[in-house]
């Protein structure tokens, strides 16, 4: 089969306005083309919103109560099968990509739909463009264009970003879809050059070309799209994070201006992608303040623990929820505060505790500058807090169920233990009620100095709080002068740093310890009523257990956050049961790269 694509000679201005019309169409279309899944993803929430309504009872129904029980027993089978049917599709589509057994970096079922979105951009870009080899060239082009917008969208932060609204999802979650999204515009762009530098050079005029202007601004993009690209692969973010978001942001913002004097008919979706990016500035600086905050070093831990006090008002503390995260750093100018701020989840309950509190493990680099102030003479500094960010519907979303599982390692108990005191409160105030007991947290720490910050300071809650809780000290110092019963927990496995912290942190830079970690007195002696055992929990037996002990119809939510290793191993204990067809929901919050 021949190429059929050919240089068209001396077009005439019909046929010029002709070619024109359908490349503003057809990207058009490209842009408009995301309505379509948004669209099925609205009319799937309200399917499962309804499915819930008729056979779950209403909202206020308690799961283990005998009226939850008799609803969901009643329940058509053929809804609970569809149901299982949904839960294996979507754990499938959670599982990390794998080739020849190395991790790629993205889910089964994001690159599936970008494998989709793909294959429908590059219809768009081949529909209609008869044998003209240019209209083919030129159509690759303006589809990119015209995917920018959705581009710059996808990375918003702010909590009132559109698509978290109709995802239900967070930045965090959607800036999956923005690095797929970027790879999908960048190998457009490429077959767009590829495709003229093929055209110049058998013409003949390849020298003369790159010297115009507009020429030399497209070469620019080209390169621009491929440093984003290869600085946002997970060994470069790893071995440094700094390098990786200075080029990023730096060049997200250089693209813009450069490319509208490519060509000026990608221009209005320049413009619109314009528009995102300064109502997404606008925004993070509405949602950015700076007080006065105490900050300092955790005794006997290389934790830093910050503490702003939280601003007046209902209204104001209501916006903050169990789970949510800022940005925090130093203050200064806005546009230079931006590269070195980093995510850091809120460990309290601002409208039960009155204050946002940080902790995270002392790395290099913004969490090494706060440290150095914490180590100052003076007891408050100037603390810039942007936020809150994340999903707000966990704690909401965790009363649905039956049994719930917390599973944290090291400093991942920053966003599992206001989810847990939450839980706690909204099943009763009482220690030893029957909900509670259908409730477990497990905690590995390097030493018991690090849980410390997390005690909740009024009596009855801290009782409650320990209740439910076992700790396991992996730290060898600490660990190898305890003893303890397993109480169906393993102890001292693995013994590798399957389920430790080596190599991962909160913050988002290099990997480096500035503080050594001193046990003291302090550190070693464990609250009243605080069980502690030597070793790593065994997620396997565990997780045996809570199944084990509830009936098959009963929910169960896993929720996990900590290293890569640990939320890969709880996930894959996890996934055994979800294949016996067992109603499990399912949330890792990762803190690594």
């Amino acid at each position: 089969m021949s190429w059929p694509y050919r240089f068209l000679p001396n077009l005439t201005e019909e046929q010029k306005d002709h070619r024109r019309i359908l490349l503003d169409t057809y990207a058009f279309r490209a842009q408009l083309s995301v309505l379509v899944p948004l669209l099925l993803l609205q009319l799937y929430f309200l399917g499962s919103w309804t499915a819930r309504r008729q056979f779950r009872g209403g909202k206020d129904d308690v799961p283990s109560s005998p009226r939850g029980k008799e609803l969901r027993g009643s329940s058509a089978r053929w809804l609970r099968d569809v149901e299982s049917a949904l839960t294996r599709a979507r754990w499938w589509g959670g599982e990390e990509v794998e080739i020849l057994g190395m991790k790629m970096g993205g889910r089964k079922g994001e690159v599936l739909g970008a494998s989709v979105w793909m294959g429908w951009l590059l219809v768009l870009c081949i529909v209609q463009t008869g044998d003209d080899y240019f209209h083919l060239t030129k159509r690759f082009g303006i589809i990119a264009a015209s995917q920018l917008p959705l581009q710059y969208l996808l990375a918003l932060k702010t909590p009132y970003s559109p698509l978290q609204y109709l995802t239900r999802s967070s930045h965090e979650t959607l800036n999956s879809s923005h690095q797929l999204l970027g790879r999908i515009t960048t190998i457009l762009l490429y077959l767009h050059a590829i495709f003229y530098l093929g055209a110049w050079i058998t013409i003949g005029n390849l020298a003369s070309k790159i010297q115009e202007w507009y020429v030399l601004a497209g070469i620019f993009g080209i390169v621009a799209f491929t440093a984003v690209g290869t600085t946002a692969l997970s060994p470069v973010r790893q071995w440094s994070y700094r390098i990786f978001y200075t080029t990023h942001v730096t060049l997200a913002t250089a693209l813009l201006p450069v490319l509208f004097f490519h060509v000026s008919h990608i221009r209005i979706y320049l413009y619109e992608t314009a528009v995102v990016y300064a109502v997404n500035i606008i925004l993070r600086s509405l949602a950015s303040t700076t007080a006065p905050a105490s900050v300092r070093v955790l005794p006997s831990t290389n934790l830093l623990e910050i503490e702003v006090p939280q601003p007046q008002g209902v209204a104001v503390r209501q916006m903050w929820a169990p789970g949510q995260h800022a940005y925090v750093s130093l203050p200064g100018h806005p546009t230079l505060r931006t590269f070195r701020s980093n995510p850091f989840t809120v460990a309290s309950i601002p409208a039960v505790d009155g204050n946002l509190l940080f902790v995270a493990r002392i790395l290099d680099g913004n969490t090494a500058k706060l440290a150095k102030a914490a180590n100052e003479s003076k007891r408050q500094h100037e603390i810039t807090v942007e936020g809150p960010y994340g999903v707000i519907t966990h704690a909401e979303k965790l009363l649905a169920y039956d049994r719930i599982l917390f599973v944290a390692g090291g400093v991942g108990a920053t966003f599992i233990v206001p989810l847990y005191r939450q839980l706690l409160a909204d099943l009763s105030p009482s220690k030893g009620s029957h909900r509670r007991q259908r409730v477990k947290f497990l905690w590995s720490v390097k030493s018991k100095a690090e849980i410390n910050w997390a005690l909740p300071a009024e009596a009855r809650e801290r009782e409650g709080f320990l209740e439910r809780l076992i700790v396991f000290v992996t730290g060898c110092r600490e660990a190898g002068n305890m003893t303890g019963t397993s109480g169906g927990f393993a102890l001292g496995e693995p013994a590798d740093d399957a389920y430790g912290e080596t190599g991962e942190g909160v913050e988002l830079e290099e990997q480096k310890n500035l503080l050594s970690s001193k046990a003291d007195e302090d550190g070693k002696t464990a609250p009243d009523g605080l069980t502690i055992l030597a070793g790593r929990p065994n997620i396997n037996k565990t997780l045996d257990q809570t199944f084990s002990r509830c009936h098959g119809s009963e929910r169960v939510a896993v929720v996990v956050c900590g290293p890569s290793g640990l939320t890969r191993g709880v996930r894959d204990e996890v996934g055994r049961w979800v294949g016996r067809g067992r109603d499990i929901w399912f949330w890792a919050e990762s803190f690594g790269y």
